[in-house]
């Protein structure tokens, strides 16, 4: 019952009042027009348990990047054996914005005909999906309808946006024995000059050293090169509660996670070998891969990623399952910190792994919007001088700490870190 059969429906109630009230049978003669509209809607509207539909979902893309526009086509087709007069109402969720066709639409179908339903949309990163689509069937004079919802799944994936950093150099304390581009301190096949040694049978003869072997008769020596290996990473984003910042519709979180989805580019184009951790209510994880397809998988957790409420055991960073990194990788966290966070940096280094802190600014971030008062400035100095207490607590650990204001391009101060790192020992 829709607004169209009330309206009816209260006119012929009023008619019928009236013409009992006033016993007037001109009245009463004056509901048959509305009586017969009334009955040829109901005798039209064809039987329930004869409509067969079948519903379609085509999306352009299934993994779009945050911001970009996405094509959604939507097909009804009549499996029915009369014509349907229908309406197509696909309901837009929150996290939708329309950018280009309309989310609902008339169609009258014969048998075996089908109807399309197409719109484009932009949304924020995440994952989301589709079960079914709402169709009402109704009566050519549309006064009886039928609400139905088809199946039609689909499933779309938001991805953070990517900012490419260019290759950086850095020399980890130990690699992995796999061809890269990172000097691994070993002698062998490479482009840099390593060392001499006594030839072994099987060394190619390219690489004697005639002036050395000519003044040792009975003897021959080869050159060495130093091997190029690549190096592992891992990386881990802090998604706890107690460090969320919300200004606006900006988040502290989502400038985080932007630079840990450049950052796992970054190293996985390098070819090196990396994982990830999401450390919230939710943990998410993606075991130590290579290539295009860790950096889907890495791209498609991240898209996933969310800050929920705390519990006992996203609390505190302590409970971060560290073993899933190989020993003496390098480990990169994103992280705001708390005050209670100290202990895992020192956990990383007696176990061995070398470490670098990218840590988000949130006393930066929320500056612009407080009020610039003297209370206000002097909170702001103390909470300043708090953090830069914490961080160089940190950094007497031998870690290379990234105070890092958004604002800045983070790039840059990665590359500067990485290469003080160099220095960092066991």
């Amino acid at each position: 019952m829709n607004n169209k059969t009330l309206v009816i429906g209260s006119v012929l109630f009023s008619l019928l009042i009236a013409a009992l009230i006033t016993r007037n049978g001109d009245i009463a003669w004056m509901m048959l027009p509305f009586l017969a509209y009334l009955g040829a809607g109901i005798l039209q509207t064809p039987p329930l348990e004869k409509v067969r539909l079948r519903a379609g979902r085509t999306l352009e893309q299934r993994r779009a990047n945050e911001n970009a526009f996405v094509d959604v086509s939507l097909s009804i087709q009549n499996q029915s054996l009369e014509t349907l007069h229908l309406f197509i109402d696909e309901v837009a969720p929150a996290w939708m914005k329309i950018t280009e066709g309309e989310l609902g639409r008339w169609a009258e179908l014969q048998p075996g005909e089908a109807a399309e339903l197409n719109y484009t949309f932009t949304a924020v990163r995440g994952s989301f999906s589709w079960n079914s689509i709402r169709v009402v069937v109704s009566d050519p004079l549309g006064l009886v309808e039928t609400e139905l919802f088809l199946p039609a799944g689909g499933m779309v994936q938001i991805r953070p946006q990517i900012k490419k950093f260019k290759a950086i150099p850095f020399r980890p304390r130990s690699t992995l024995h796999s061809p890269g581009s990172i000097p691994a301190r070993l002698g062998g096949s490479g482009t840099d000059f390593f060392g001499i040694r006594e030839y072994h049978a099987g060394d190619s003869l390219r690489w004697l050293d005639w002036r050395l072997t000519a003044r040792h008769p009975r003897k021959y020596f080869t050159k060495e090169f130093e091997q190029e290996e690549i190096a592992e990473i891992g990386l881990i984003l802090d998604a706890r509660q107690s460090t969320q910042l919300c200004v606006g519709e900006e988040s502290l979180f989502e400038y985080s996670l932007g630079a840990t989805a450049s950052l796992a580019e970054m190293f996985l184009h390098q070819g090196h070998r990396l994982g990830l951790f999401v450390f919230g209510e939710v943990m998410l994880q993606v075991f130590p891969g290579y290539g295009k397809v860790q950096l889907h998988r890495i791209m498609g957790c991240l898209a996933k990623a969310n800050v929920g409420s705390e519990n006992r055991a996203s609390v505190s960073l302590d409970f971060i399952p560290l073993r899933m990194f190989p020993s003496r990788a390098l480990i990169v966290i994103i992280s705001p910190l708390v005050s209670t966070d100290r202990p895992l940096f020192l956990r990383l280094r007696a176990y061995g792994y070398q470490v670098l802190l990218v840590s988000p600014d949130p006393v930066d971030f929320a500056y612009p919007t407080l009020e610039q008062d003297a209370t206000t400035r002097l909170a702001i100095r103390t909470a300043r001088l708090v953090r830069r207490l914490q961080l160089n607590d940190i950094s007497q650990l031998q870690i290379p700490v990234i105070d890092w204001q958004i604002s800045q391009p983070l790039f840059p101060l990665v590359r500067n870190a990485l290469a003080r790192s160099r220095g960092q020992r066991e």
